[in-house]
């Protein structure tokens, strides 16, 4: 963390987001067109992912042995749920409310989540490990598009947003607590709710048991998330102020 591989992908993940971004400034590239891209470089994500982490597993009790995906590598974790997300904006969802209310979902968990993945970086900095290369441009890609989709105005944050955002987000928390528990036997840790992301981190750690983790870790979830909206939702008070007036 923060050695000098760390700090070469972190330029390079900050290329990938400045060209996300001037791409979308100069071109002007369509919603659709954004949308599509993201959905090949998600599946793109999970295939190199899958490839890369498939596992020989020891012989079980009946002396089978099989060939499978890590479980801890399965798309639980906040960022890499976006391709379920995409793949319903692209097939499922025909309702704009709907496309919105998830699309502003969408936006505080890439940036935040994206941000926050590539400064801890789980999966190590190795230019030698093909899971790093998927890890570091898959995160940077999801930051640009969360860019994107708030720089083009494609949604509006609003205080309704704030609260309705953090809702989604304790829902999937708690559904988290429910996948990582029937998987206990794989020691998996999807949100990082059964432990840190990284040994030796301040705030996250279990110096004093999990119950002050967990909760510290919702506090800090909480914060960054009302940082993130409370600028937009000042923004949009005045604009609709002004209206008034």
């Amino acid at each position: 963390m923060f050695t000098l591989n760390h700090f070469i992908w972190l330029f390079i993940s900050l290329a990938v987001i400045l060209t996300v971004v001037i791409l979308n400034i100069k071109l002007n590239l369509s919603f659709k067109f954004n949308l599509n891209i993201l959905f090949i470089v998600s599946l793109l994500s999970e295939i190199v992912k899958t490839l890369v982490c498939m596992k020989l597993e020891v012989p079980n009790k009946d002396g089978v042995v099989g060939t499978y995906l890590n479980p801890g590598d399965l798309p639980f974790h906040l960022c890499s749920m976006q391709v379920f997300f995409v793949i319903a904006l692209k097939f499922f969802i025909k309702k704009e409310s709907t496309k919105n209310v998830l699309l502003s979902f969408m936006f505080p968990t890439m940036l935040i989540g994206g941000t926050l993945s590539m400064l801890i970086p789980t999966v190590g900095v190795s230019f030698t490990n093909p899971q790093v290369y998927q890890y570091f441009l898959f995160h940077a890609y999801i930051v640009g598009f969360a860019i994107y989709l708030i720089s083009k105005k494609i949604i509006t944050i609003e205080t309704k947003t704030l609260f309705r955002n953090l809702g989604i987000l304790f829902g999937i928390m708690f559904i988290g607590i429910w996948i990582n528990s029937m998987l206990s036997d794989k020691a998996v840790n999807f949100l990082y709710l059964s432990r840190p992301p990284m040994d030796n981190l301040p705030l996250l750690n279990l110096d004093h048991g999990w119950y002050v983790y967990f909760f510290t870790l919702i506090g800090i979830a909480v914060i960054l998330m009302t940082l993130l909206h409370l600028p937009f939702i000042i923004v949009n008070d005045h604009k609709k102020k002004t209206i008034k007036q």
